[in-house]
């Protein structure tokens, strides 16, 4: 995907982003809330265009080229966003305003998901989240389609997972933590 595609779909994912809060029912997003989500689709478009810079020289990411390949492309892409956000940090693109618009978001589903299971899950083996650093497998869960429905749709290969009861936004090329929001699914 090319720089000018992903801004455009940037300002696609805004308005779906808006539309997605408020299609709730009896929801109209506030101005701060519209500023949140503008903020985050900034955040997550800078991002996205820093991997597609890093990720242009690479071999594509096909599911038909052996395991050893793509595994390595994976690692050289995880280290070359390493060394480009060296001063990357919690809370680059879930920081405020945002992270108050994605707690909201997560209260309002919360009562409608089962996700126990999902945020005591790695209470037995506690990793910790780090910016730019992969994630044992076994400590990633998917997120339910009812939590997904109410979050910004995300650009093609980063997704939303659940690790720790953190909420994180995980790039599925390079297999690393781009940011997490800690403690997600604590009702307060």
């Amino acid at each position: 995907m090319r720089v000018t595609q992903a801004v455009g779909i940037g300002l696609l994912g805004c308005a779906a982003i808006l539309s997605a809060w408020s299609g709730a029912a009896a929801f109209a997003p506030t101005d701060d809330q519209e500023v949140a989500a503008r903020l985050f689709t900034d955040r997550v478009e800078r991002y996205v265009r820093l991997r597609t810079r890093l990720e242009e020289p690479l071999p594509p990411f096909d599911l038909r080229r052996d395991p050893w390949s793509r595994l390595l492309t994976r690692r050289y892409l995880a280290s070359a966003i390493r060394t480009a956000r060296a001063q990357a940090k919690p809370g680059d693109i879930f920081g405020p305003p945002v992270d108050g618009l994605f707690r909201e978001a997560i209260t309002r589903a919360i009562y409608e998901v089962d996700i126990e299971g999902l945020v005591d899950g790695g209470a037995e083996s506690p990793i910790d989240l780090m910016v730019n650093e992969p994630v044992p497998e076994w400590a990633l869960h998917d997120v339910p389609r009812k939590l997904l429905e109410r979050l910004p749709p995300l650009p093609a290969a980063l997704a939303y997972r659940i690790a720790c009861g953190a909420l994180v936004l995980w790039d599925e090329h390079a297999e690393i933590v781009i940011d997490a929001l800690p403690d997600a699914f604590v009702t307060r």
